[in-house]
C-alpha cells in the first residue's frame, strides 16, 4: 500500500526564468533528486540553452482529494532558485538526466542539445575537470530535433545520446566517443536495461518508430541489436520506454497503450490500453511498490496505476492521480525512489514524495 506523503507546487520566479522554449512534445526537460537528508529537492529544469534549479521544501503535508478522487496540490514557496553553471550549449536542450556522482557523494547532471551534443556537470565539485563536453562523430542530417540522454547506473560515467533525425545512438565514457549505434527509425526515447538478467547495464532499450529495439554494448554482429519487435500495432510511434527492478521492460506512445514486455521471451505480459486521453510521452515503475507504474502524456494529466491487470482482476484502478494547471513540458520520477516533479507551460513547478505505510509508521 503506498500513501503520497506530499504533494506541493509553486510558481517559477519570472526573474529566474520568463519563458520556456519549446523543444520536442516528449523532451525530458525535468529532473529532481533529494537534498537535506529528504527534507527537501532540488528540480532542474531546462529551457532555450540553459539549466535552472528550484530548491523545494518537502513538508509533511498529506494531500487532499478533489473532482474525480483527483489529487489536490499544497501550495509552497521557493526555498532558492539559481542557473547552473556548466559549460554552454549552442542549442536548445532537448533532454537532461541524474546519475550519482562516482566520485564524491553528490549528483552528475547531464544535459543534450537538439544536434546531439552532451554536457556533464558535477553539481557540488570545484574540482578542474569536473565538468566535461563531448558530440557526435557525424554531423547527422545538419538538422537539430528530439536528443535524448540516459546514464548507466552501473557505470556513471557511461552515458548514451540518442539523436532523432540522425537515427543514431551515440555511447560515451566521460568524454570519450566509443560506438555509434544506428537504429532503422527515428529513435524517441532510451533507457539501459537493469535486473538480475542483465550484465551490469550492458542492454540498452531504444524505442525507435513503432518498434522497440534491444541493443547488447558488448556485441559488434548486426550493429549490436539482438532483438527488435513491434511495441505500436497501429504502426504509431512510441514515446517512453522505462525498466523495472525486475527487469521488465515498458514502452508506449500515440496508442495510449502501456505494454509491459517479458525480457525472458520478449512477448507481452501485460497491456494496459486507454491509460490517458491523450497519448503517452513518459512512463516509469514505481520504486516504492513496482508493480504500480506513473504515466503522463501531452496533457496535464499524471496518473499512478497497477500495470499487471491479472493482479487486478482485469482492471487498472488508479491508485492516485492528479493534474497540472497546463500541458506538462517535463516530468521524472526517481530511478530508486518514487520522488516526482514535473514543470507545466504556465511556469509552475510540481513535486510530491510517495512511501509506503511501513514508512509514514517509522515517521511518526
Amino acid at each position: 500500500m503506498v500513501r503520497v506523503r506530499t504533494l506541493q507546487r509553486l510558481t517559477l520566479p519570472r526573474s529566474l526564468l520568463h519563458e520556456a522554449s519549446p523543444a520536442a512534445t516528449h523532451s525530458h526537460r525535468v529532473a529532481a533528486h533529494f537534498v537535506d537528508d529528504g527534507a527537501g529537492c532540488n528540480v532542474y529544469i531546462a529551457s532555450g540553452v540553459d539549466v535552472y534549479c528550484v530548491k523545494m521544501d518537502l513538508k509533511e503535508t498529506g494531500v487532499d482529494s478533489g473532482k474525480e478522487d483527483m489529487l489536490i496540490p499544497v501550495d509552497s514557496e521557493v526555498a532558492g532558485a539559481w542557473q547552473v553553471e556548466q559549460c554552454p550549449h549552442r542549442a536548445e536542450i532537448q533532454s537532461i538526466a541524474l546519475t550519482p556522482s562516482p566520485s564524491d557523494e553528490g549528483f552528475l547532471l547531464g544535459s543534450v542539445d537538439a544536434f546531439g551534443r552532451l554536457v556533464v556537470t558535477s553539481l557540488n565539485s570545484d574540482i578542474p575537470g569536473s565538468s566535461y563536453t563531448a558530440g557526435p562523430q557525424d554531423p547527422g542530417v545538419g538538422e537539430g530535433w528530439w536528443a535524448g540522454i540516459v546514464f548507466n547506473r552501473d557505470q556513471p560515467t557511461l552515458a548514451a545520446v540518442g539523436r532523432g533525425l540522425a537515427k543514431a545512438v551515440d555511447l560515451y565514457d566521460k568524454d570519450i566517443f566509443i560506438r555509434t549505434l544506428r537504429t532503422l527509425q527515428h529513435p524517441t526515447s532510451l533507457t539501459f536495461l537493469h535486473g538480475p538478467m542483465y550484465d551490469n547495464g550492458s542492454m540498452l532499450a531504444v524505442t525507435e518508430g513503432p518498434q522497440l529495439s534491444i541493443w547488447d554494448l558488448r556485441q559488434a554482429e548486426r550493429g549490436g541489436c539482438v532483438q527488435r519487435m513491434l511495441g505500436a500495432f497501429s504502426g504509431e510511434s512510441l514515446n517512453a520506454v522505462a525498466c523495472s527492478s525486475e527487469g521488465l521492460v515498458a514502452i508506449g506512445g500515440a496508442e495510449r497503450v502501456v505494454l509491459v514486455m517479458d525480457p525472458l521471451k520478449w512477448t507481452p505480459r501485460s497491456r494496459w490500453t486507454s491509460c490517458l486521453k491523450y497519448e503517452v510521452t513518459g512512463l516509469s515503475f514505481s520504486a516504492v511498490d513496482p508493480g504500480l507504474m506513473y504515466v503522463h502524456g501531452l496533457d496535464y494529466e499524471v496518473v499512478c496505476a497497477p500495470w499487471n491487470r491479472e493482479k487486478t482482476g482485469g482492471s487498472n484502478k488508479t491508485a492516485f492521480a492528479f493534474r497540472g494547471d497546463s500541458r506538462w513540458l517535463g516530468f521524472d520520477k526517481g530511478y530508486d525512489s518514487d520522488l516526482f516533479a514535473g514543470w507545466s507551460e504556465a511556469g509552475t513547478i510540481y513535486a510530491g514524495h510517495v512511501v509506503d505505510d511501513a514508512y509514514l509508521g517509522a515517521s511518526n
